[in-house]
């Protein structure tokens, strides 16, 4: 991936940055099986989804989920890209589940995300630094 011109190598940027929102979703699978589970982080580019019940990589998801303050429904799709399985000894604070990487959302959707993204570096201008 090709970084913005002026963006320091080490320096998150804002789409790529992964915005803790732990938050309740409806997930619907390719083959139609429908879940809740939890959104752990998110960004427009992707999200993380805890669930002990892992999707089979590359198989597309749909979920739905209410942001903060919002009357909005945001409904986004992706791709199951990586798997977390549950490990006997946990090596990291993410709990067991899966990487999505969404389509690129769009109107309301995208704005209520980069709301979440942008909420989150205000409170924390530090992740920028």
């Amino acid at each position: 991936m090709t970084l913005p011109a002026g963006t320091r190598p080490d320096r998150p940027v804002r789409g790529m940055l992964r915005v803790p929102f732990v938050r309740r979703c409806d997930l619907t699978f390719s083959e139609g099986r429908k879940e809740s589970a939890f959104i752990v982080n998110i960004n427009v580019l992707g999200a993380y989804i805890a669930m002990d019940l892992l999707p089979a990589l590359a198989d597309t998801v749909t979920f739905r989920f209410s942001p903060p303050h919002k009357d909005h429904e945001v409904v986004v799709q992706g791709t199951v890209t990586w798997l977390n399985p549950r490990q006997q000894h946990l090596v990291h604070s993410l709990p067991p589940g899966f990487g999505v990487k969404l389509v690129p959302p769009e109107g309301e959707d995208r704005r209520c995300i980069e709301e979440v993204v942008e909420h989150y570096i205000a409170q924390n201008p530090h992740v920028l630094n």
